[in-house]
């Protein structure tokens, strides 16, 4: 009899709250006002001069990065968060399988990030890479403090992404 615990439960992985996107719309908008005020204000005759001997404001100029950052900041939290609302939905699926028993063929990922930590238990192929945050289940390689280990009796929760298994819920002894 293995006594199992849950080290992994893609409920658990729940993303960065709302409150993050808060604070970067707070943030956002805090810079936004800032530039229009001072284009209003003091800073209306400041001008820096380009290479291409053109004048412009900087605060104007500010505006560009800042927005561009925003939208970057914003897509990247609502992709973790539909991630998460995806895994948490397959999680209670009837796609989900689960496979019990020994760590074999493990291969961990290379020393520098690149390729994917790959191993199987009771002939099921499961691979995931550090860099696949943007995708469905567990991805913590051994290199980055990862669970997975040869010959550890494990418990996985997972269904087909398509491509590879996701990992949804990870047991260990």
């Amino acid at each position: 009899m293995h006594h199992l615990h849950a080290v992994y439960n893609t409920v658990n992985d729940s993303p960065k709250s709302t409150l993050h996107l808060v604070i970067h719309t707070v943030i956002f908008l805090g810079v936004l006002t800032f530039c229009i005020a001072m284009y209003l204000g003091r800073g209306r005759h400041w001008e820096i001069k380009l290479n291409t001997g053109h004048k412009v404001n900087p605060f104007l100029i500010a505006l560009l990065p800042a927005s561009f950052l925003f939208l970057v900041s914003l897509q990247v939290d609502l992709l973790e968060i539909n991630v998460y609302e995806h895994d948490k939905t397959m999680l209670n699926s009837n796609k989900t399988k689960i496979v019990e028993g020994i760590v074999a063929n493990f291969s961990p990922e290379s020393k520098d990030g690149h390729g994917y930590e790959t191993f199987t238990v009771q002939g099921v192929e499961f691979h995931y890479a550090t860099l696949e945050e943007g995708r469905s289940g567990y991805h913590q390689t051994s290199w980055h403090g990862g669970f997975i280990k040869p010959n550890l009796y494990v418990r996985i929760s997972y269904y087909n992404d398509g491509d590879r298994n996701a990992i949804l819920k990870l047991e260990t002894e």
